[in-house]
């Protein structure tokens, strides 16, 4: 049987594992999404440079953006759990989470 400050460590890290787990997984999101701007950068050049505009680099510079703005509503969905959870824990300030996890600035 675990004593009260082994219940109480046991707690503290699955509570750091659950908060961890949004900011990972907004993490990635962003890192794909910043991926996903430098390749519609190379294919707006692409279209740009050639005189007629390719169908297969328009057709994909679409599924880029739609996959783009896909996973900017999946990481403000995580940011927002991330947010209620900090609330849970009774953390009732954020500026750190929007400075940190800044999903607008990326764009395309």
């Amino acid at each position: 049987m675990l004593d009260k400050s082994e219940l109480d460590e046991e707690l503290l890290k699955e509570i750091a594992s659950v908060g961890g787990g949004y900011g990972a997984k907004i993490e990635g999101y962003m890192s794909e999404m910043r991926r996903i701007r430098k390749a519609v950068s190379y294919l707006k050049l692409r279209i740009e440079r050639e005189r007629n505009v390719p169908t297969l680099s328009m057709r994909l510079l679409v599924r880029l953006r739609r996959r783009f703005y896909s996973l900017r509503e999946k990481a403000i969905e995580q940011r927002r759990y991330l947010i209620i959870y900090r609330e849970a824990l009774g953390l009732l300030k954020h500026r750190e989470v929007f400075e940190i996890y800044n999903i607008e600035e990326i764009r395309l």
